[in-house]
């Protein structure tokens, strides 16, 4: 089996595979990886999302096929979600202090009008996208019509990648393999002694403690918690992780965890489980085919969709 980690997406992103011409294979979906990364990280200006932001409420921004497809794809799960999903959070993500390495406030919390006046610049159903045929040739564009307005990749971007990256490797014929990327990790087949891929969710609450391990293969697995990226003011715990519908950091879970056929799926879920909380999210999952998930809410209570495969969890 071949392996390899390397630095992207904001994280560390670890490929194993095996089988014909695996080291060609391994180099080409890590080129995949940075090029579409390339496009889409808001955190560089050279990107097509920074100049979707650099130039809301002022002009539409030419892009890329793949750029079109993430945006396109992630606006349907923002209206599965019905709303609790929302890559336009950037402004909200700012607000709250998390658009920086160190997470937090200076001074007070933004009080509910600043909060307000925030919300009205987050809106997924603003977005334009447009597909026009000039000459023969297609153009692509991306407008957001309010000056200030930012796209926040942070909810579907490693999913995306990572399934564009399996895409890659089956082209390449690789039929075995398992992409971590953060919180998230794609699969397919097997390990090379037949074995599934296994995988474990970490306890959102104990670093060096597991809730459960996780056995699967063309399956992919996504957490979303409020231990990644956060701080404490007067004694509350502020996550990463912003309601867009009431302004604020989310509190009642602690981590969402969705399993689902593809990287983007269970990416875009598992952080839409995590603002609509354990009932309605878990009655969300329960009307999908092929997905299932585990919610830890805020007292440490164990929520499973119906078919989650592993009950035995420990909190």
């Amino acid at each position: 089996m071949t392996s390899q980690v390397c630095p992207l997406l904001h994280t560390f992103v670890e490929i194993k595979l095996w089988g014909p011409r695996a080291e060609k294979a391994m180099d080409a979906a890590f080129t995949e990886m940075a090029r579409v990364n390339d496009l889409l990280n808001n955190y560089d200006p050279k990107s097509e999302v920074s100049d979707i932001n650099r130039k809301a409420g002022k002009a539409a921004v030419v892009i890329s096929p793949e750029t079109m497809d993430a945006l396109r794809k992630a606006k349907d799960f923002c209206e599965l979600s019905r709303g609790a999903l929302d890559f336009t959070i950037g402004p909200l993500i700012k607000l709250w202090g998390f658009a920086q390495d160190v997470p937090g406030l200076s001074g007070k919390e933004p009080d509910e009008e600043t909060i307000s006046a925030t919300k009205s610049l987050v809106d997924y159903r603003l977005l334009k996208l447009k597909n026009e045929t000039k000459d023969g040739q297609v153009h692509r564009t991306a407008f957001l019509p309010k000056e200030g307005m930012y796209i926040d990749v942070g909810s579907f971007g490693k999913g995306y990648i990572a399934d564009r990256a399996m895409d890659i490797l089956r082209e390449h014929g690789i039929e075995n393999a398992l992409i971590a990327a953060g919180g998230t990790i794609c699969t397919m087949g097997k390990k090379p002694d037949g074995s599934l891929w296994n995988t474990a969710i970490r306890h959102p609450r104990n670093n060096k403690s597991f809730l459960t391990v996780l056995t699967f293969n063309n399956k992919s697995v996504s957490t979303s918690g409020d231990y990644e990226k956060f701080y404490k003011k007067k004694g509350k715990r502020r996550t990463h992780i912003i309601d867009p519908r009431v302004g604020i950091p989310v509190a009642s879970i602690q981590s969402s965890t969705v399993i689902a056929p593809d990287g983007m799926t269970s990416d875009c879920l598992s952080t839409s489980l995590f603002v609509l909380g354990a009932e309605e999210g878990i009655q969300l999952i329960d009307s999908l085919p092929n997905v299932e998930a585990l919610i830890v809410s805020q007292k440490g209570e164990i929520i499973f969709s119906k078919g989650w495969p592993v009950k035995e969890v420990e909190y």
